[in-house]
């Protein structure tokens, strides 16, 4: 064997005289780093399933609804700053506050009625 020259086709059907063994992996459990397709196995996700969506709490998020007025800019600004404001010194639920605004503007309305007057020159 020594001085003989082998070729790729005398290599051909013969068996591997040594395999080489399967390194373990200290990073996973005993049979994880197997491929779970050779055993006709599926792959798995390779991300866990998303969760579910938290359970809407109780009747208050069910008669919500949005509603859409046109206004000038610098009080929008303003009031959605006031809202803020308020959310961040209570932290209240921005919703909540806004029906505290109604009831306060409810309450004044001769008020609003004499400043919106007053507002559009009448």
């Amino acid at each position: 064997m020594a001085g003989e020259r082998k070729s790729l086709s005398s290599l051909v059907g013969t068996a591997d005289p040594a395999p080489t063994p399967r390194l373990s992996r200290p990073d996973r459990a005993d049979g994880a780093d197997k491929d779970p397709r050779a055993d006709g196995g599926e792959r798995p996700p390779l991300r866990p399933a998303p969760l579910p969506p938290p359970p809407v709490r109780g009747p208050a998020t069910n008669d919500m609804t949005m509603r859409s007025w046109y206004m000038p800019k610098a009080s929008a600004d303003r009031l959605a700053a006031l809202i803020d404001d308020v959310h961040f010194a209570t932290r209240l639920p921005k919703n909540l506050i806004m029906g505290a605004v109604v009831n306060v503007i409810d309450r004044h309305r001769a008020e609003v009625e004499a400043e919106a007057r007053s507002a559009g020159g009448a």
